[in-house]
């Protein structure tokens, strides 16, 4: 795939990475919401338990995105240059940081559990329940955290089918273990809500140890020539590229609450409405998520080749997809949007808002999609900080601040046009500078500078 990557026409090439992503991110989310759906069927009191745990595990699956993204643009440089030691050393030291900090983070949550989910809201009586889910979430964070960077790295040499095989694989064996393991069958006992996370840790296992054993295989996964004060410096490098990306994607979600704290003030149908259409995102978004996962290795690889050109072509190619893919969906939806919504709720009003919602924020998934392609772009060239102001800008001086102002022209319409124009305007934006980087080599955002040419290629 390095040859495709470095020499191969660019939509093709663009195209053959990217499909398979489609898949494993579409794959993902059937294992969200089948865990969600069993889950469901346990009851209320089971339902709070895991809303009570989703804060926690989306903190630390964002932490294992952020590393995942600095351990890719290690090794996508490393394939550039052709320079399989440093790809060995960097993928060995990021597979070993992730048990580490997986240990850590099972160690503190262990200890403090009553404590941090207290702190949340939860009373004494949901506690034990809660506990029945994290016993077992708590250790399958640790394959979590390795099974991402894993991936990340795959991304980053070019093979994208396997990880999504994976993913794949992974989504219809926790279909068949959550009834299982959830509910009981013969000589299995009942584990309720724990069932669910025990279900999902032995995914994750399985899919890391067929991973792990072609890594090594290929010599991918060494301690040969690497010295513990070589290991050290990397993940210092690690962390110092990972943890502006973990910010960066911790502050969407925070975007949103803030968005439906707003809304709150509308009353519940108007929240059920929002939340009905805050399903279909990932799904609308599934091109532009499989681009950020794609673009990283393209961009990197390149780059390290000193192949530039090749940088601002696929990246005008893959902006420009992204503005024609995201027009066709917002025409579908003006189709679809009123049955679409009427699967999720009788209510009239919650309709009406669902409706409202898949009418207007998605033409603001235009102006993201630019956005967060940039941001991939800067990431692969490990200029993390970069891209967290970027994203910080876009998502509270165009979006939240659209909305805001939305909301007091037009109540809850308003909110979500004004939401869609203040991502459309950032996107319009970042596309601006993008194209006066290069034209001059040179992108300045503030204080930030950031030129090619001052990017170190080895």
């Amino acid at each position: 795939m390095r040859n495709a990557i470095l020499g191969g026409p660019i939509a093709a090439t663009l195209h053959q990475l990217t499909r398979p992503m489609i898949i494993g991110i579409l794959a993902m989310m059937f294992f969200s919401l089948v865990d969600a759906w069993f889950v469901s069927l346990l009851g209320t009191t089971s339902l709070a338990a895991v809303s009570f745990a989703q804060p926690v595990t989306m903190v630390i699956s964002n932490m294992a995105i952020g590393l995942g993204i600095a351990l890719s643009a290690l090794i996508a440089r490393a394939v550039g240059v052709d320079d399989t030691l440093s790809l060995r050393r960097a993928l060995t030291s990021g597979l070993m940081l992730s048990f580490v900090l997986g240990t850590v983070l099972w160690l503190i949550g262990v200890l403090n559990h009553d404590a941090l989910f207290r702190a949340m809201g939860a009373d004494a009586e949901l506690l034990p329940e809660i506990w029945a889910y994290m016993v077992y979430w708590w250790p399958g964070s640790i394959l979590l955290l390795a099974l991402m960077m894993q991936n990340a790295s795959l991304r980053a040499m070019g093979n994208t089918k396997l990880p999504s095989l994976m993913m794949l694989a992974a989504a219809m064996l926790n279909a068949m273990l959550d009834p299982l393991l959830i509910f009981g069958l013969g000589p299995i006992p009942a584990m309720g809500i724990g069932g669910a996370s025990l279900a999902s840790g032995i995914c994750w296992a399985i899919v890391l140890g067929v991973i792990m054993q072609q890594q090594i295989r290929q010599g991918y996964v060494s301690f040969v020539e690497l010295t513990l004060k070589q290991m050290l410096a990397l993940w210092r490098r690690l962390l110092e590229l990972g943890i502006p990306a973990m910010i960066t994607n911790l502050l969407v979600p925070v975007a949103g609450a803030i968005l439906l704290s707003m809304i709150a003030n509308s009353g519940e149908a108007a929240v059920a409405g929002f939340g009905v259409g805050m399903r279909f995102d990932s799904f609308l978004l599934s091109l532009v998520l499989a681009l950020t996962a794609t673009l990283p290795a393209f961009i990197a690889q390149n780059h390290a080749a000193g192949n530039d050109d090749r940088i601002w072509l696929v990246m005008n190619y893959s902006l420009r997809l992204v503005v024609i893919a995201q027009l066709s969906i917002c025409a579908v939806l003006w189709l679809v949007a009123e049955p679409l919504a009427q699967l999720f709720s009788e209510d009239a009003e919650v309709v009406k808002v669902t409706v409202m919602y898949l009418h207007w924020l998605p033409l603001g998934y235009i102006g993201m999609g630019i956005v967060l392609c940039v941001n991939a772009a800067l990431n692969s060239l490990q200029r993390t900080v970069i891209s967290m102001v970027l994203n910080t800008v876009r998502l509270f001086v165009f979006y939240v601040l659209g909305a805001v102002i939305g909301l007091q022209l037009d109540g809850v319409r308003g909110l979500l046009i004004g939401a869609a124009l203040g991502n459309l305007l950032a996107g319009g934006i970042v596309w601006w500078l993008m194209l006066r980087m290069q034209s001059r080599g040179e992108l300045s955002f503030g204080s930030f500078q950031l030129s090619l040419d001052r990017i170190s290629r080895h």
